[in-house]
């Protein structure tokens, strides 16, 4: 967690003001039950204790007496039920008898004066539950004393860690592990030295030999270099670059990037709340941008920091003045945006090969004939599908849409269509691919790569031939120039660190990077292209991967190998591999590269034609998570770390399930959820086994070493904070919902296309012979009906069946819903008047509930309702929630 000095200070005030008040209303709490207890107990008889019990209840709760009779008009609280002030108590709501069960034992209460058949058992039983109302109230008290606790740990390692030298990163020499040493000599080694093996005039001629081949490409490629050289133009003229309009969605698109630290984050977020203050940030960019030619980042150094990832590497971030920041985010997502849009206009030019069969005249002319179908050529079969998908989905994928996009984050999991999600669909499009081209081919042959330190080692000279190539003003070359030779000084080396000008790679996290990084790749999707007659690289940044029949891949691999050659790129052989599929392994003498194929935890097995788990490697971030764990020094924050690396990082890296992975796949993740956790909390702390041990043990312990607070239910960790919960994450729930809604193999399912396509050719066949075509309109070459056999020919190109089974082999399946029991239903609708159920993942309303929390809610409500009385352990008044929210929010710094 990483936070400015002042903000954990100023949540901090805000948390003890409230423990104040907290403490106030406990001390008030108490005085009443104390004295309600004590008028209870001197009742005259047991009519009189449950009248006394339902009043100091009513008035402890703010419910209304209703005037039933002579003895109730007087509707005032009793002077004892008051503050001095005359206030009541802020307990509306709390407990487990609604407002409707007090107004009806006060009903049955005046009714027990003149009939005799409400027994004194009958009133007994009201007695009891009033009584335990009162013990459910006290417990609330207690648990918001201890939630406060815990919030206030929270804040106070948070507090110490901001103004700790070693984690706040003053010296070096102190911090880090080995491999950061090591990644940072390697990442200056490249930045710092030029890509002087980079030839601008054998780049040139590469391109020229790509997109001058033909007239086609010479065409497509005029209109793309016309709309670069236009906006080049066009920014470098106009008046006005900023209105308060659109420096909202450059601030948006900034604070959704990695780039701003947290403190250069909160102003931003104060200049955007201050209108004045908003229009002369705009006012000043505009002068700024105006003077262009003469921009340049200073002199002093432009601080930069490491950062680990969780999968053990490390980035390198710049932490620029925040109005340049502005300014060259504004001016990336303009470049960016054009520059999909026009390499977009490219695709869907004549210039680019489609993905296509070959299929010969005459069977077209003899399935027109026979389907009496006058378009076969509009069906979106499989190769259709292709097309778009890639298109949508996988082209220029880096690069915003539009402006209000803002930028894409690569790595980031938090928008609806992410960038995650679109990691995961392009495994299971390979593997829906290996199903369908295996049942048609035979076999199957894939290649995974990407380029070795990509960011960091692209050579300038290689990313300002391309953009010149592309037409991009000269004026804009230069201040590309100025923008990637930035000085830097690493804040890890403390006041004397060293300023050096960056000499190759690009800066991460800036729309200008995506930009450059795209333009060059670019000629590379282009390269594939051509070079395997419309095959398709799928590539998300320098990720990519090809697919196809072994023959296809080898001249796609040639073609990588060439641009690479070119540009100065090399292979990362770490995560370069090709696997073939089907009939035979990958032959002795091939070209392609040798290794697996891998992704997050998961390596393609060739022999099983799916993706497995890497055990070895799931055991080496066991080890991780176990040290980021135990570096927490609070159990909010531990739970964040749960959170993120438990129930979210491995999970994301065992990749969503879909129809075509099957429910091994699932069963799979979930073993080895359980191994997880099972390894992390069965040990003794000298690594003997202790048995069965899990998350929720562990942190009862820890709560029991620190607070002093035993027995709470399970539904305390794993409701929302809103309901005082801890909010911690069971993904189990998630694979568990999906698992269900998986019903058949794989397999079947491709054998359901071919049968319906059977089904097909014998409706089709009947309708030809019905028809009795007296001409043949299609030409002669149309002379007879088709055979079975030829009718399945080109299944990609013709069948809707196929297409189907396509579609569904990728669907992601549904998270399935349990039901409502009567049970949670009841206490569900007690939530409907609390406050403390606003924006709560658990509400009153069961529709607006994600399958997920139905699941956590209804597992758990038993426990929950039998502890605390209620679905919520807590009333909203009682936490400091605001301040949890916000703390939430922060981003979460991994140590190392």
């Amino acid at each position: 967690m990483s936070s400015t000095g002042a903000l954990p200070q100023t949540l901090k005030s805000i948390t003890t003001t409230k423990i104040r008040e907290l403490s106030k209303q406990r001390v008030l709490f108490d005085r009443k039950k104390k004295q309600i207890v004590a008028d209870a107990t001197a009742a005259q008889d047991l009519r009189a204790k449950a009248r006394i019990l339902l009043d100091g209840l009513s008035s402890l709760k703010g419910y209304p007496k209703d005037p039933l009779d002579q003895d109730d008009m007087d509707l005032d609280l009793p002077s004892y039920y008051r503050n001095e002030d005359g206030t009541g108590l802020n307990t509306h709501g709390m407990g487990q008898l609604f407002q409707a069960d007090h107004t009806n034992i006060r009903r049955f209460l005046l009714q027990a004066r003149y009939d005799a058949s409400i027994s004194d058992n009958m009133v007994r039983e009201w007695i009891s539950k009033l009584e335990n109302e009162l013990q459910f109230l006290e417990l609330k008290h207690e648990h918001a004393s201890f939630y406060t606790k815990l919030v206030t740990e929270w804040l106070s390692n948070l507090d110490e860690s901001t103004s700790s030298p070693e984690i706040a990163g003053a010296s070096f020499e102190k911090v880090g592990r080995v491999e950061m040493h090591e990644q940072r000599a390697i990442w200056e080694e490249l930045v710092f030295t030029p890509g002087d093996h980079v030839d601008k005039d054998s780049i040139r001629a590469y391109l020229d030999n790509l997109f001058t081949k033909s007239k086609l490409s010479r065409q497509a490629l005029e209109l793309l270099r016309g709309d670069m050289h236009k906006l080049g133009s066009e920014l470098a003229t106009q008046g006005e670059w900023l209105d308060e309009k659109s420096l909202e969605w450059v601030s948006d698109a900034l604070m959704n990037s990695d780039m701003l630290s947290d403190e250069k984050t909160n102003i931003l977020k104060e200049f955007m709340r201050n209108k004045e203050v908003h229009q002369e940030v705009a006012d000043v960019l505009n002068m700024r941008l105006a003077s262009l030619e003469s921009w340049n980042w200073g002199n002093d150094g432009i601080p930069v920091e490491m950062r680990r990832q969780l999968n053990g590497k490390y980035r390198v971030f710049m932490d620029a003045d925040l109005l340049d920041s502005l300014m060259l985010q504004y001016l990336g997502t303009t470049w960016a945006v054009k520059f999909r849009s026009t390499a977009s206009k490219f695709f869907r030019s004549l210039a680019w090969t489609p993905v296509q069969e070959d299929i010969p005249e005459e069977y077209r002319e003899k399935r027109k004939y026979f389907t009496q179908d006058t378009e076969p050529d509009q069906i979106q079969g499989i190769n259709g599908e292709r097309t778009s998908r890639y298109q949508s989905d996988y082209f220029m994928s880096q690069l915003p849409e539009t402006v209000m996009e803002g930028s894409r984050n690569y790595d980031d999991d938090s928008k609806s269509k992410n960038a995650l999600e679109t990691k995961h669909s392009l495994l299971h499009l390979l593997i829906t691919e290996s199903i369908i081209q295996k049942e048609l081919r035979g076999e199957f042959t894939a290649i995974r790569s990407d380029y070795q330190w990509f960011s960091p080692g692209l050579s300038h000279a290689t990313i300002l031939t391309v953009l010149g190539y592309f037409g991009v003003p000269e004026v804009w070359l230069n201040f590309f120039k100025v923008f990637l030779e930035a000085p830097l000084k690493f804040v890890q080396d403390g006041p004397s660190a060293s300023t050096r000008v960056r000499k190759r790679g690009v800066p991460m996290s800036h729309t200008l990077s995506d930009f450059f990084g795209e333009a060059v790749l670019f000629c590379m999707d282009y390269a594939v292209n051509q070079d395997t007659h419309g095959g398709i690289l799928y590539r998300l940044h320098d990720d990519f991967w090809f697919w196809g029949t072994e023959e296809t891949c080898n001249r796609a691999w040639l073609g990588m190998t060439s641009f690479a050659s070119v540009m100065g790129l090399q292979f990362n052989m770490e995560k370069t591999g090709a696997v073939r599929m089907g009939s035979a392994a990958l032959t002795k003498n091939t070209i392609l590269p040798q290794g697996d194929i891998r992704w997050g935890f998961l390596v393609l097995d060739a022999e099983k034609g799916r993706f497995i788990i890497d055990q070895a490697q799931v055991d080496q971030h066991i080890e991780e998570l176990d040290r980021q764990l135990s570096s927490c020094r609070s159990v909010f924050a531990w739970v964040q770390a749960w959170n993120g690396y438990f129930g979210r990082f491995f999970t994301n890296n065992f990749a969503r399930p879909a129809m075509c992975f099957g429910r091994d796949h699932i069963d799979m993740a979930i073993s080895t959820l359980s191994r997880i956790e099972k390894t992390l909390f069965s040990k003794t702390s000298d690594g003997a086994s202790q048995g069965k041990g899990g998350v929720t043990d562990y942190l009862r312990s820890i709560m029991v070493e620190r607070f002093g607070v035993r027995d709470v239910p399970e539904g305390f960790f794993y409701y929302p904070v809103e309901l005082g919960g801890l909010g911690l994450l069971n993904p189990f729930v998630r694979l568990l919902a999906m698992r269900e809604n998986i019903k058949q193999t794989p397999q079947k399912r491709l054998h359901r296309a071919v049968v319906a396509d059977e089904e097909d050719y014998l409706h089709t066949k009947q309708e030809f012979k019905s028809s009795r075509h007296s001409t043949l309109p299609y030409g002669e070459k149309a002379t007879s009906s088709m055979t079975l056999e030829e009718f399945m020919m080109y299944p990609e190109t013709f069948s809707s069946n196929w297409l189907e089974a396509y579609l569904d082999l990728r669907h992601v399946p549904e998270e399935l819903s349990v039901s409502p029991t009567a049970s949670f239903s009841k206490h569900q609708s007690g939530l409907e008047s609390r406050r403390s159920t606003k924006a709560s993942p658990i509400s009153s309303r069961w529709e607006l509930m994600t399958p997920y929390w139905r699941w956590v809610a209804e597992l758990y409500h038993e426990e929950m309702v039998r502890t605390y009385g209620s679905l919520a352990a807590v009333n909203r008044e009682f936490m400091p929630l605001g301040v949890i929210k916000t703390l939430q929010q922060d981003r979460f710094r991994w140590q190392g």
